[in-house]
């Protein structure tokens, strides 16, 4: 199971971006996916459904750039 969720840390690396930067997409992206909520300050997603985001926000720039 801890394989399936990912914290903010491993988005990051998913994205080869700082922690901190992943913060700032959750807040500024409406369509970055909703946590899972464990606690008050315990976050996690979903990897499949980060994974599906990334591939939704890459088509989104392939299709601007053509």
């Amino acid at each position: 199971m801890k394989d399936n969720l990912v914290d903010h840390r491993e988005i990051a690396e998913m994205l080869s971006i700082k922690p901190k930067s992943v913060y700032h997409i959750i807040n500024t992206d409406s369509s970055f996916p909703p946590p899972i909520v464990l606690s008050p300050r315990i976050r996690r997603w979903k990897r499949e459904v980060i994974v599906n985001w990334i591939e939704n926000k890459y088509e989104q720039v392939k299709e601007t750039s053509q």
